[in-house]
């Protein structure tokens, strides 16, 4: 019978120990930004028409390019030439911009957070508590008795 009560303290004391409390991660995002320059704006210009007459003794010819027109006329003994520009053209001109974006970037990082204690777990650390004062008592009634047996304390 003594030996099953040895078996079964034994158990709980097993299974105290292994129900224990531990810690959970928890991820925290952190924000950080990044910085991204950006070097390229394009400028939209109408130009001005503009037209160049001139006359010479030469031969005939007619000129284009995407921004202007030439043509020249021989009669006479006279060239008369003419310079035009088209009357839609658009100069696309580059300029170098500096301009800063800014962007968020959510790197996620591992917080160790301590579990709250459920109502058992609780339980079980106090009556740890109480059981540590029971045992201590305990060992020292025996030591007091096995003295007084032995003798050797007389006070006790």
């Amino acid at each position: 019978m003594r030996q099953r009560i040895y078996i079964w303290i034994a158990v709980a004391i097993v299974l105290l120990l292994v129900f224990s409390c531990k810690t959970r991660y928890v991820p925290v995002e952190i924000k950080t930004t990044e910085t991204v320059e950006v070097h390229d704006t394009t400028i939209t210009e109408r130009l001005v028409p503009y037209k160049d007459s001139t006359a010479t003794r030469d031969t005939v010819s007619f000129l284009s390019n995407p921004y202007a027109y030439s043509w020249a006329r021989y009669s006479g003994g006279i060239l008369q030439h003419s310079l035009g520009i088209w009357p839609n053209s658009v100069l696309i001109v580059t300029v170098p911009h500096y301009m800063t974006v800014t962007k968020r970037i959510e790197v996620p990082k591992i917080v160790e957070v301590e579990k709250k204690l459920n109502w058992w777990q609780k339980t079980k650390i106090e009556i740890g508590g109480w059981s540590m004062i029971m045992n201590i008592l305990l060992v020292s009634m025996m030591i007091v008795r096995w003295l007084r047996k032995k003798g050797g304390a007389r006070n006790l």
